[in-house]
């Protein structure tokens, strides 16, 4: 941990020296705002769209983010050359600021973290389990750093022998805390719950390779139709594609589904041409 670095405020310095003060309505509040995408050989990965959410992000919290999107490159090319680090998790943390009244938004702190990340292959191929929790995130289309009831319900996931929860309200799905859920219909039809979610990255690729092969809608979805569904995955920055094997009381099967797995094969060929695309693009900055 020690020779990691990372920018707070434009200004680079090892992860063991970075300190925020304790008046930051991050601290004090729990106000900010985040994004995060992966590097995969030494490449961003779609970041371009993290940047459209974050930037989104930030003007809906009213928060400046104080760089322009080639300032943000340009320091997060630095971070990845002084780091090394080929396979990682790049993590820009906008925050409310030192508010001297601990209520008032003044200015933001920008920082910029990154971690070593390994791909979860195993869990990709064998799926997992989640279970329903009633919850709707406010401020959903914001991707802000208020996890507390996703922590909150990870003991009761757990007690259920379930890897996650699965928000729902009024008979509605929503999301998992940190990724996005569809289902296959019985017609094969691919379904993801539009409305009050996170516009994941991930599930934007997903629904423009699937449209190709299968009929894609995004509305809403009732635990009804979970219940009944042929095959459900989530996906995410980290987990890509990953299979649900059963919701609460219903299993789905004992291995992951035929079309879950003829879009988690799609979607890696579509990652590696993304990745060739992208060689040196980042180069200039």
């Amino acid at each position: 941990m020690s020779n990691i670095k990372v920018i707070i405020n434009g200004i680079l310095t090892n992860a063991n020296d970075a300190v925020l003060h304790i008046s930051d309505l991050s601290i004090e509040r729990g106000y900010g705002i985040f994004d995060y995408f992966k590097t995969v050989n030494g490449k961003p990965v779609f970041w371009e769209d993290n940047f459209d959410r974050f930037y989104q992000s930030a003007e809906t919290m009213r928060l400046a983010v104080g760089y322009n999107r080639d300032e943000l490159k340009a320091m997060i090319v630095q971070l990845m050359n002084v780091n090394n680090m080929a396979n990682s998790g790049i993590k820009l943390l906008l925050t409310g600021g030192y508010s001297q009244d601990g209520y008032s938004i003044v200015q933001p702190n920008l920082i910029i973290t990154q971690q070593a990340l390994i791909r979860n292959e195993t869990l990709e191929n064998t799926g997992l389990r989640l279970v329903t929790y009633e919850h709707q995130r406010q401020m959903a289309s914001v991707k802000s750093i208020d996890y507390l009831m996703g922590i909150l319900a990870l003991p009761y996931a757990k007690e259920k022998a379930a890897a996650d929860v699965l928000y729902q309200k009024n008979g509605i799905i929503a999301e998992c805390p940190r990724a996005n859920i569809f289902i296959v219909t019985k017609d094969n039809k691919l379904v993801t719950p539009g409305g009050d979610v996170l516009k994941g990255i991930t599930r934007k690729h997903i629904l423009e390779i699937a449209q190709s092969t299968i009929e894609t809608e995004i509305r809403p979805v009732t635990i009804a139709e979970l219940y009944n569904a042929a095959e459900v995955f989530i996906t995410s920055t980290t987990k890509n594609i990953t299979p649900v094997l059963s919701v609460d009381d219903t299993v789905y099967g004992s291995s992951p589904g035929m079309i879950t797995r003829q879009l988690q094969q799609q979607y890696n060929k579509y990652n590696d041409l993304w990745i060739n695309f992208v060689d040196d693009l980042h180069k200039g900055f």
